[in-house]
């Protein structure tokens, strides 16, 4: 008696592996979320009508931020030489938490002056009306 080979595929085990890797993804993306719970102070204004995506520099309880990513004052300016050397003409937006010093958003404006950057916003919470 001869044996037959056989072609078929077995893909459970492949379906095994997938269901594992998708539970691992489902479980750690939530976690993988970086961000800051800003309270920003409100204001009546308009959006800014912006070329591309500005650079968001936060300030909370004298820590600084550039884009989400924890910085100090004293290498803020590197940083933003860098971001400077590839989009010389991009926008900057200093978010600040509403109970923050205004000497911390005010060294940040200096420091931006400092480097000939004059293209700044100030971010607040807005609200829409709605007609």
């Amino acid at each position: 008696m001869k044996r037959r080979v056989v072609s078929d595929i077995n893909v459970t085990p492949l379906v095994d592996v997938m269901l594992v890797l998708l539970i691992i993804f489902m479980v750690t993306a939530p976690m993988m979320k970086k961000g800051l719970v800003m309270e920003l102070p409100r204001a009546k204004s308009t959006y800014l009508k912006l070329k591309q995506q500005p650079v968001v520099i936060s300030v909370k309880n004298g820590k600084y931020y550039i884009d989400g990513k924890p910085t100090s004052l004293e290498t803020m300016d590197i940083r933003i030489r860098k971001i400077l050397s590839k989009h010389p003409d991009i926008d900057f937006v200093i978010e600040a938490y509403r109970k923050t010093p205004f000497e911390d958003v005010v060294k940040v404006l200096a420091l931006l002056r400092s480097m000939g950057i004059t293209r700044v916003g100030i971010a607040t919470t807005y609200k829409r009306k709605i007609r």
